[in-house]
């Protein structure tokens, strides 16, 4: 019996040892890869940031939406 108790007391703390090892490594590994930041630019209408390649170019004006390019002519 007393052989068990020791066996499962052993499996316990070499398994609280392998979750700490496992924790003092991981954070680089759980980290998501970082994605390049898209500039961002300005509506001249409405004045909201929207990344400069979803924005609509006028000349030398961004707009966050078709309809606001629309309404600033």
């Amino acid at each position: 019996m007393f052989g068990i108790r020791a066996l499962i007391f052993l499996l316990g703390i070499a398994f609280v040892v392998w979750m700490l090892f496992r924790l003092g490594r991981a954070p680089s590994a759980r980290k998501p890869a970082s994605k390049p930041v898209d500039d961002m630019v300005r509506c001249a209408r409405c004045g909201v940031f929207v990344p400069k390649h979803e924005a609509i170019r006028e000349g030398d004006r961004h707009y966050c939406c078709s309809r606001h390019r629309d309404e600033d002519h």
